[in-house]
């Protein structure tokens, strides 16, 4: 992947992960925490999108973003757990190496993240239609069932649409309070 990045002079990419892991029988997720960590934008599963929402992230935050599945949604309580197996270890306070959640081998990154202020954001696929929240990660969690970094975030606002009209799976988490920036950039571009 470093070879494609500097021949090509990426700034951003996204791999098919799953499809590395009969080829290769390996993972991404290191290589991709890497770019990652030097501000090279680098998603999982193809997700195009996903991709276009941590560059815009990385550009409003201070440049290191966390791709995240929701695994768990509590729309009473307003939390949200989220999880994933390659993260910037330049956003985590402490961190150890794992295998790969769904396959069990290659490199995952297990952190644990600051509890802090973040924002949550993720752009749909017609790049019109975007969910942005405010919240505080307020739990690192170890479970055996989820991807491999894992965190509680509770949030002040409604977090209702994330089940009524979902963006998309992946969404990305940075740190800081953000939502009124993210906000008022859609809007500039949709002009």
């Amino acid at each position: 992947l470093n070879t494609l990045v500097k021949k090509y002079k990426l700034t951003g990419l996204t791999t098919r992960c799953f499809d590395l892991l009969t080829s290769l029988k390996s993972t991404a997720c290191l290589a991709l925490a890497e770019f990652n960590n030097q501000k090279i934008i680098a998603t999982c599963e193809g997700d195009i999108t996903a991709m276009i929402s941590m560059k815009i992230a990385s550009l409003i935050g201070d440049g290191y973003t966390f791709q995240a599945n929701p695994s768990y949604i509590d729309v009473k309580n307003k939390k949200i757990v989220l999880a994933h197996c390659t993260i910037p270890t330049k956003m985590l306070t402490s961190y150890h190496l794992d295998t790969h959640f769904e396959s069990g081998i290659g490199v995952a990154i297990k952190g644990e993240l600051k509890t802090s202020d973040v924002t949550i954001f993720r752009l749909s696929s017609n790049l019109k239609d975007y969910f942005v929240a405010e919240g505080k990660i307020i739990k690192n969690l170890n479970e055996k069932c989820l991807c491999r970094t894992q965190i509680t975030i509770k949030f002040n606002d409604d977090i209702s649409s994330l089940l009524t009209k979902p963006c998309g799976n992946h969404h990305i988490v940075f740190y800081g309070r953000y939502k009124q920036i993210i906000r008022d950039f859609m809007e500039q571009i949709k002009e």
